[in-house]
This record gives C-alpha cells, structure tokens and sequence, in this order.
C-alpha cells in the first residue's frame, strides 16, 4: 500500500486572520487538523474590538475557532497576533516552534477590505490600510516563515490567501485588488528565492466566497447594489448566474485546496496563483 499523499500527521501549520466563524481562515485550520496537522490559529484576538473601519473579528472568538477544533479531535492553540507588526509576526513563528518544536506551513490569510467605493473616494489613509494588512502583512509572514524553516532545514510549505480580484481589477475594490495584485507578484518571488530549500509558496484565488462579512451591511451584495441601483438579493442571483458551477463558494473550498498545496501531493506546484472559483475567474 501506498502512503497517504494528502495526510498532514506530525506537521505543525500557522494560519493567520483564522478566528472568525464562517470564514476562511476558520475552515483552512479545520481541514488542517482533520488531515493531522497541529494548528496555531491566529488573529488579532484579545486586541480585537469587534468594531471599527474593517469589522475585526471579537475578541473571544480565537478561543472559539481552538475549541472548534479539539471538539472535533483535532489539536490546536490560539496565539494573538497584528500581523502588520513584523514584531508580532515573528513572535507568531517564535510561539510555535516553542510549543511543537518545529513550522512546517505558514498560512497567510489574515486580510481586509475597506472603503469599497469608487476610487476617487478613497481615502489615502483607507488604502493604505489595505496595503498594510493584506500585502505588507503577508511578507511578513513569509519571511518570518522562510527564516524558521531555512533554519530547520526540511522545507515547506507557504501559502497565501490572493484572490481572483488580485487576477482581474474590480470596480470598488481599487486597494483590495491592488494588494491582492502585489499578493501574487511576492508569492512568485518567494517561490523562485526559496524553492532551493525546499520550500514552496503558492497563491490561492478565491472567488465569490458567501461569508458572514458578505451579507453584512457592509458587505459585496450592498456595495453592488448601492453602485448599480438595484437590490442586493438581486446582485446575489446575478453573481450566480456568471460562476459556471452555478453556486456561490464556500469557505471549505478554499480550504480544500489550502489542504492540498500543504500536503505532500502539492509539493512539486510552486509559485502559482491558483484559482478556486466555481469558474468565475479563468486567467
């Protein structure tokens, strides 16, 4: 018998921006455990307000994503982290090797996106923002994560929440798209200097993913509806009818092929922007 190609046992995973429930980051640290990797869920946890300009997950729900996954025989721990903060970043990394002696994969999820308006009303300070977390925010990790495991040795694997926004320009979205962009542009340059130790460092590119944030009040649905005059319901239907597979994604797709690029059956993709988009997006 052949070995399981698709089992993580014995890896030890980081995952960034993971806590809130329904969201990606939630559901890449459930597929991650359920394949036997031990996982250290992050985000910004006790500094959370649960408020401001960019709906930050509360406070409590960190502890709710490692709770998640010991109820389901999984092993994990919660470790704060700003990933804007190198500092911070590197103390993610410096937690995790103390507490399971080694990092195998680095999951760069934690991400933003705000003022989504037309471009000639973005604030300078709303876009840099965006840059700050989403692309500024995933070269930390990487390096943080490259330096830990050129140290061991073994390789790696890195991983980075992109997005077909960061494959195509889309109206309202001018920062997120930008810094989704940049996402893939550092993803193919880690990949080249890294790929000699063994590491590889892939992209994935989610589509219309339907989470809590979507239908907010703040959300896709409403911001397409307010630009083209029209209801959000129907900006849902509409979106539906352009995806191919006919469904809007969920949070476990993405997390699917997180789960494959970390595993041994993903270890000879390196560099690439993948997308997971039921087809809506197809460069």
């Amino acid at each position: 018998m052949g070995t399981d190609k698709s089992s993580l046992n014995d890896k030890v995973a980081v995952v960034t921006g993971a806590s809130r429930p329904g969201g990606i980051g939630r559901a890449i640290c459930r597929q991650l455990a359920a394949a036997g990797a031990v996982v250290v869920v992050s985000d910004l946890g006790p500094r959370a307000t649960g408020d401001g300009p960019f709906q930050a997950p509360a406070a409590g729900e960190l502890d709710g994503a490692v709770a998640e996954i010991e109820a389901a025989g999984g092993r994990a721990i919660a470790v704060p982290c700003d990933v804007t903060d190198p500092g911070d970043v590197d103390a993610l990394v410096e937690a995790a090797v103390s507490k399971f002696g080694r990092l195998d994969i680095f999951v760069n999820n934690a991400g933003i996106a705000i003022e989504s308006v037309e471009l000639v009303e973005v604030s300078t300070p709303g876009f840099r923002k965006t840059l700050d977390v989403n692309l500024i925010g995933t070269f930390h990790g990487i390096r943080a994560a490259a330096r830990q495991m050129i140290r061991q040795g073994a390789g790696g694997r890195i991983i980075n929440t992109a997005s077909q926004a960061g494959k195509s320009g889309w109206p309202m979205l001018s920062a997120y798209s930008a810094s989704k962009f940049g996402v893939i542009g550092l993803t193919q340059v880690a990949a080249k200097e890294l790929g000699r130790h063994g590491i590889t460092v892939n992209a994935v590119c989610p589509g219309t993913v339907d989470t809590e944030l979507s239908n907010s009040p703040d959300g896709i649905w409403q911001m397409y509806a307010r630009m083209y005059g029209t209801t959000p319901e129907q900006v849902r239907q509409d979106t539906i009818a352009q995806i191919p597979l006919g469904r809007l994604q969920t949070p476990d797709d993405v997390a699917d092929l997180v789960a494959f690029l970390a595993s041994e059956a993903g270890g000879y993709i390196t560099g690439e922007a993948i997308n997971t988009t039921g087809g809506q997006e197809m460069h």
